[in-house]
């Protein structure tokens, strides 16, 4: 059985992972953003509002939405480590910010979420396996206050996150509709579910 300081340092390590692949991932470092993620592709799966498929997809589309003007900044803060031999399981609080043009105004579309990812420790280091999200909320505020326009958001989207599906819908995004989210508690409930026993075998 690990000692407590062992699990302290796996789960620093695992945290710094965390937190440094989203930055690598705002800051365009798609090198290091690749090499986050487990060396074998297949092994990998990002589901997210814009984008279902493996690393390398998402490496390239994450460039090619950078270049088309869609950039977004993340916050992450991992707060759940749930460990099992060589694989783990963590949950972060976060948030996704896209700042837009609308109307001749400029607006910022803030997404709060929860990150889920699974890892697995590969020779010496941990390796991320996926990265997913349980939606919480989402509003568009003005830059500057006061500043408005008016925004005809689609009635047939989800509530968790209308505002994101919509900002990235006008980029040419298609937008998964059946993810996780506060909305649907029941998928939420499946979908961590899923989760735990993936850890537990």
């Amino acid at each position: 059985m690990a000692s407590s300081t062992d699990r302290i340092l796996t789960e620093a390590r695992i945290k710094s992972l965390l937190v440094r692949e989203r930055y690598y991932r705002d800051t365009c470092q798609w090198k290091n953003l690749r090499d986050s993620y487990h060396p074998d592709a297949s092994k990998t799966r990002i589901d997210i509002t814009w984008f279902q498929g493996d690393i390398d997809g998402f490496v390239a589309g994450s460039e090619g939405m950078v270049s088309g003007g869609t950039n977004a900044i993340h916050t992450i803060c991992p707060v759940e480590i749930h460990l099992n031999g060589k694989k783990a399981l963590t949950e972060s609080t976060g948030s996704i910010s896209i700042r837009l043009q609308h109307g001749g105004e400029l607006f910022e579309c803030i997404s709060y979420n929860r990150f889920i990812s699974r890892l697995e420790f590969v020779g010496e280091e941990w390796k991320l396996l996926s990265l997913e999200a349980i939606y919480i909320r989402d509003f568009i505020t003005p830059v500057i206050p006061g500043r408005t326009a008016s925004f005809d958001l689609p009635e047939n989207t989800r509530e968790s996150y209308k505002c994101i599906s919509w900002v990235l819908a006008q980029k040419g995004f298609t937008i998964k509709q059946d993810l996780p989210g506060a909305d649907d508690p029941t998928c939420c409930e499946r979908f961590m579910q899923a989760n735990f026993m993936w850890l537990s075998k």
